[in-house]
């Protein structure tokens, strides 16, 4: 192979560099293949229909910009189908206090509020207006009492062990 001396780089050349194979040569792979030109003769190898297919509005020219990325081909499309869907929908923003983060945060004693999760940095300032609610998840070993604006589920108010979970 004959190189241009500006594609050349400098390379010690030792008996098993001579020796490599052309996959392995240090020059191979340095020249991007351009992209190939089609609808250029059978003969060029991306001849005749070019890659488009046979017929079909997408096989004549100037498709690309005539065919929208909504349509369907003639059926009714999806945003025709659906229901219009009027106003504002907001999700109720929920966090959720189980009996292990209990456990770990709180000792006998202290009350569980919206304040006390906040200063233990498990409600952020982002989430401070989020409903909390406390489940039930395993064994409650600490004694505690809960503010007015945490809820508890039934299964905790029912099942725990701790005679002042009623909420103060």
């Amino acid at each position: 192979m004959s190189y241009r001396p500006s594609t050349i780089l400098p390379v010690a050349l030792s008996p098993s560099s001579v020796e490599m194979s052309q996959s392995s040569h240090p020059f191979s792979g340095l020249r991007a293949k351009g992209r190939t030109r089609v609808g250029r003769g059978i003969s060029a190898g991306g001849g005749k229909t070019a890659g488009r297919g046979t017929k079909g509005q997408k096989s004549r020219s100037g498709s690309g910009r005539k065919i929208k990325g909504w349509f369907e081909g003639g059926q009714t499309p999806i945003q025709r189908k659906l229901p219009k869907v009027r106003g504002f929908h907001h999700t109720k923003r929920r966090l959720t206090l189980t009996t292990a983060v209990i456990n770990r945060l709180f000792k006998d004693g202290e009350i569980v509020s919206r304040q006390s999760l906040m200063d233990k940095g498990f409600v952020s300032k982002k989430e401070r207006q989020y409903q909390i609610k406390a489940v039930n998840r395993g064994a409650l070993t600490v004694r505690i009492n809960f503010a007015d604006d945490i809820s508890i589920s039934r299964s905790l108010a029912n099942a725990s062990p701790t005679p002042n979970l009623a909420q103060s």
